[in-house]
């Protein structure tokens, strides 16, 4: 049985942003109508099988030329034009039942009256030119994946560093834990009481 990859999601008036989160995803299908989004790829070491099906809350417009997607090693990240400009309060039409794969982008997420105070993000950096528009987008061809990052290690301790220069007596801290104007949150407290 596939599983089914965490989507992450954020929207302005006019479009909306999502990333659907498989790592080297390799023999993927990606295929956006205006009422719905499907997916299917292979990702990971195991070459797991990950669908999706999502149907829009409301439509898209899937043949636009400024709905695009970047398939990159780490994720899928698409943005997608809205039929009719303003808010939605889900991506999906299901509403009765809890969608645990689904989770807002809060890094680009705005709320809808601080919209016109932030400045969009930029994505000038995403390639997104080898797919054009998205309508169809079958067999876009596998990527090549990212090896590993190895045993990165530990911090190790801090020996070797000299704490010499913050002792002396003209420091402004001097003095402090010698009992000299301490604070009175350094008493000891009282016995409790049973009642």
């Amino acid at each position: 049985m596939p599983l089914v990859p965490t989507v992450l999601w954020a929207q302005r008036s006019d479009k909306l942003y999502v990333t659907i989160d498989v790592q080297d995803v390799k023999e993927q299908s990606c295929d956006l109508e205006d009422e719905k989004l499907t997916f299917k790829g292979k990702a990971g070491t195991e070459q797991n099988e990950y669908s999706l099906d999502l149907t829009f809350f409301a439509a898209v417009d899937a043949k636009s030329a400024d709905s695009k997607v970047s398939i990159t090693p780490r994720n899928i990240f698409m943005i997608i034009l809205k039929k009719e400009p303003g808010h939605w309060p889900r991506l999906t039409k299901e509403s009765g039942r809890h969608l645990a794969h689904i989770k807002c982008d809060w890094n680009k997420w705005v709320d809808e009256d601080e919209e016109d105070e932030k400045p969009e993000a930029d994505f000038s950096g995403m390639d997104f030119s080898s797919f054009g528009g998205m309508g169809g987008m079958g067999g876009m061809g596998g990527m090549g994946g990212m090896g590993g990052l190895g045993g990165m290690g530990g911090l190790g301790g801090m020996g070797g560093m000299d704490f010499s220069p913050l002792e002396g007596e003209d420091d402004e801290f001097a003095g402090a834990g010698d009992g000299e104007g301490e604070d009175s949150d350094n008493e000891e407290l009282p016995d409790l009481v049973k009642p």
